[in-house]
């Protein structure tokens, strides 16, 4: 009986000291095989259903699925060509419908995310392994090579049809696309190249939960005392002293995080943007009404083509935000519609979308006040976001930032955020034909400059006003209940835990 009883062994896996099996390099080329499927077997199924249900069919399931492949192409920023056009010339399709763009990448970031979830964990795996472990990034360009793999057969799929993709386009966009949700998928998850270390890292200061020389920051305090943590007066990256003014703008930005701050303002500018754009509709009712029945007679087919006016309701949008902007937008060569183009007619087929844009090409005023109420509101939210930051505790100077890395930081969630509009106005423009459908869309670097230009004319005053305003309110009576002293106390007590601790940050008020 002791035999069974005394140190026997554990039955249950979950308990064994051997590592736990991971995935195969061919399972992580499945995944991105798997992901890539997903995408294009739900536009098959859309395709599908369309053709289904249409009364009279031109054509088979054998077209119906190569426009469903082609829509995956043109739905990863590669172009179309279309062969059978009446000059007989090929014509190009390279307007990307925004919408159509989601499900990709949410698909190919998921998978990359558990793929990164995966290397993280190979780092842990003991040396004495059965076989070679990859890298840490491995993982991830497996699912990169099987979602590509799977790509190219779609690209050899559709080279048979009258509306087939470009080869050339097919080869730089899509690696592009699959190489950005990869890096999106890098920031937002977290991941690190480096494995985790016990210890703090080198140069942290206080502030950060641990002393330069790896102590943890000492926290004290009780029922009416007060306590805080004082950062030291030079930072240990080279050896030589940083100058108070750079300290506290690299502090600032630590605090602000931009990146975050410019997707916000960004999504401020775009969701203005289709807020005017569905004004715009609405003002053109009558004229969105009579565009259905002159692009399709029957139902199905006027169900189609609502589908496509909110698959491109997100180009409209970030043309929208550029014609608040200033720059505007093309509809065909030489046709710009702004605040301050003289406009004209040209000569477009009627298309839902077409209805709202303004028949002089500017608007009127009321049309050039509403527009421009979307970039100011892009301002503000900047410069509130930075102000916030710049005082982190209401009326305590010596955590508050100064008016310069105010600024400095200003401009550097402006400069984010015209790089996001840039690459907004690039993927959402093209042409979709010759001649007068050669040129659709906002120019890039007129709206990722103007929007720039806008949120740093805007944010800078709004920011120092915040800033001036929080310096005025008391803030706390003590040193305890400071921003700073508790998130050094949270972090001394996640490095005493030895790991313990959730990895998030305190909440900020």
């Amino acid at each position: 009986m002791s035999q069974v009883t005394h140190r026997s062994p554990t039955l249950s896996p979950h308990s064994r000291t051997t590592a736990r099996t991971q995935p195969s390099q061919a399972a992580w080329l499945f995944e991105g095989v798997i992901a890539a499927g997903l995408g294009l077997g739900s536009l098959t199924v859309l395709v599908l259903l369309l053709w289904i249900i249409t009364p009279y069919p031109d054509t088979g399931a054998d077209a119906a699925l190569h426009v469903a492949a082609d829509l995956w192409v043109l739905g990863h920023g590669s172009s179309l060509v279309r062969t059978e056009t009446l000059s007989g010339a090929p014509a190009p399709v390279a307007l990307t419908p925004l919408l159509l763009m989601v499900l990709p990448v949410w698909l190919l970031h998921r998978a990359c995310v558990r793929a990164l979830s995966a290397g993280e964990q190979r780092l842990g795996i003991p040396a004495g392994a059965d076989r070679p472990e990859p890298g840490f990034l491995a993982p991830v360009g497996w699912v990169a090579a099987g979602y590509l793999l799977t790509g190219a057969l779609a690209v050899l799929f559709t080279s048979a049809a009258p509306v087939r993709a470009d080869v050339l386009s097919a080869v730089v966009r899509l690696p592009l696309f699959v190489l950005c949700v990869a890096a999106a998928a890098m920031l937002a998850g977290g991941a690190r190249i480096a494995p985790k270390s016990d210890g703090p890292a080198p140069g942290r200061t206080a502030a950060d939960g641990a002393e330069p020389g790896g102590a943890p920051a000492a926290a004290s305090g009780g029922s009416g005392g007060s306590g805080g943590v004082e950062a030291p007066d030079e930072a240990a990256t080279d050896g030589r002293p940083l100058l108070p003014y750079p300290r506290e703008t690299v502090e600032l930005v630590r605090r602000l995080r931009p990146l975050r701050t410019a997707l916000v303002t960004l999504a401020v500018l775009c969701g203005g943007g289709l807020l005017l754009t569905a004004g715009a509709l609405l003002w053109n009712l009558d004229g969105v009404r009579e565009s259905f029945p002159a692009l399709a007679k029957a139902w199905p087919g006027r169900f189609a083509v609502l589908l496509l006016v909110v698959a491109l309701l997100p180009n409209a949008a970030v043309w929208a935000a550029s014609y608040g902007l200033g720059p505007g937008f093309v509809l065909g060569a030489g046709t710009p519609v702004g605040p301050f183009s003289p406009g004209g007619d040209p000569g477009l087929p009627p298309f839902p979308l077409l209805a709202a844009v303004p028949a002089d090409g500017a608007g009127g005023i009321l049309a050039c006040v509403l527009s421009g109420a979307v970039p100011l509101a892009a301002g503000v939210t900047a410069g509130w976001f930075v102000g916030r930051a710049a005082v982190p505790d209401g009326g305590r100077r010596p955590e508050a930032a100064g008016w310069r890395s105010t600024v400095c930081a200003v401009v550097l969630v402006a400069c984010c955020c015209g790089v996001g509009l840039a690459v907004l106005a690039a993927s959402s423009g093209g042409a979709i034909g010759t001649r007068a459908l050669a040129v659709f869309g906002p120019s890039w670097w007129l709206a990722g400059s103007s929007a720039a230009l806008w949120a740093t004319a805007v944010g800078t005053p709004v920011a120092l006003l915040v800033r001036s305003w929080r310096l005025r309110d008391p803030g706390p009576d003590d040193e305890w209940h400071a921003t700073s002293a508790r998130q050094a106390r949270w972090a001394a007590l996640k490095s005493a835990s030895g790991g313990l601790m959730p990895d998030f940050e305190p909440r900020r008020y």
